[in-house]
């Protein structure tokens, strides 16, 4: 049975050395359960009522950090129950302790650790195109030895409903580049002129899943028509869209943190017309 935690539980269980966070798809968790140095930003993004859109995934890292010698098991509580599908992959790292390929975990994932431990998951959320706006519980919970860790989340279901999307593929950035990378393609493809088409990896990877995310937006951008016109300039790019078409990424991303792309995705929610 899924259970609804108080802040005391979270208290207690971060006292005990324990910790259960939620970032952005932006900020992924290295090795040690830290966001990698080339994502870190001053002020990253609390996730605790974001914004998803109908007929679309949302995307969270997960990451949980247990002490050695104690059973666990981890698992997303909803209320009301079953109100999005939550499926849950397991993160791999790569050479340059990069989280990209993904493993996909059946809930409760269950575990017994012999020393400590930091794990990270890839939480999907996905939100059917009929379902009620309204704000929904969808929170991470992990019992840990004798006690829960909550992480307190608040879906907000939004009017915007994404069309159905056109699966393009241009290939992925490099992982060592910035979780932002990978929003380029999709806006240039659209924005500025058709980009030669790629053979879609079958190895799924947080790339290929943030890819598929932006595609979303795009969907949704082409569906509003001249309401999206402002998009990019919502994340804080300064630049036309003509202008931006033509500008080297490094130019213009310097001056961004990595979650700039999560004001445009607001932007398309806030000014979607159904």
């Amino acid at each position: 049975m899924r259970r609804w935690l108080t802040v005391a539980s979270l208290t207690l269980a971060l006292a005990a050395g324990q910790d259960l966070r939620v970032r952005s798809e932006f900020q992924r968790p290295g090795p040690d359960g830290e966001v990698v140095p080339v994502d870190k930003t001053e002020r990253p993004r609390e996730i605790l009522s974001p914004a998803v859109a109908r007929n679309a995934y949302a995307s969270y890292f997960l990451t949980v950090s247990l002490p050695a010698g104690v059973d666990w098991y981890l698992e997303v509580g909803q209320n009301p129950e079953n109100a999005v599908r939550a499926v849950l992959y397991q993160t791999v790292p790569d050479a340059a302790g990069v989280p990209d390929e993904l493993t996909k975990v059946e809930m409760p994932v269950k575990g017994r650790t012999e020393r400590p431990e930091v794990r990270s998951y890839w939480r999907d959320l996905w939100v059917e195109s009929g379902a009620p706006v309204r704000r929904i519980k969808v929170e991470p919970q992990v019992w840990v030895g004798d006690r829960w860790l909550v992480y307190p989340m608040e879906v907000r279901v939004q009017w915007a409903t994404v069309p159905a999307v056109t699966q393009k593929f241009w290939g992925l950035p490099a992982s060592t580049l910035r979780a932002d990378a990978g929003v380029v393609n999709p806006w240039r493809d659209a924005l500025c002129r058709p980009l030669p088409a790629q053979t879609q990896p079958e190895k799924t990877t947080v790339r290929l899943l943030q890819h598929r995310n932006v595609l979303q937006d795009v969907a949704l951008a082409k569906k509003m028509g001249a309401a999206a016109a402002g998009a990019l300039q919502a994340g804080g790019i300064s630049l036309t869209n003509e202008a931006w078409c033509a500008a080297p990424v490094e130019g213009w991303q310097k001056d961004l943190a990595p979650e700039w792309y999560l004001r445009v995705r607001d932007f398309l929610y806030r000014n979607a017309v159904n």
